[in-house]
Parts: C-alpha cells; structure tokens; sequence
C-alpha cells in the first residue's frame, strides 16, 4: 500500500529516518498495528514551506518481520 504524510520540514524529518511506523486504531481490534516504510521519496513545495513524503507500507509481525 502506498502511503503519503504531509507537513514541514521539521514533521517530514521526524518521519522519514524511521522504518518502522505504529498506527493506533480508536475501534479495531489489535489496537496498535506496525507497518515497514520502503522507498520513501520527499517532495518539496517550493512556494511554500510545505513537503510531502510517501513511501510503500507493509504490515509487520509481532517479531517485525513482513509476514
């Protein structure tokens, strides 16, 4: 699945060094699921301040590992 963030520079960098991502479900049972980033690529709005990071995701294991 292929996943884009949106944000500053200082919210792009917090994301794009780390190759695990955790999501919190607030109804789905598990509630957190861990996910691995592949090829991420920033994009930079030059008018702005503004960049967009997407990247491939795969859901993980318990242990980290792609199913």
């Amino acid at each position: 699945m292929k996943v884009c963030f949106h944000g500053t520079a200082d919210e792009i960098s917090l994301v794009v060094g780390r190759p695990l991502m955790v999501l919190l479900a607030a109804r789905d049972l598990p509630r957190m699921r861990v996910f691995e980033l592949y090829h991420p690529h920033v994009h930079a709005n030059a008018f702005h301040d503004h960049y967009r990071l997407c990247a491939l995701m795969t859901e993980t294991t318990d242990e980290g590992r792609t199913p």
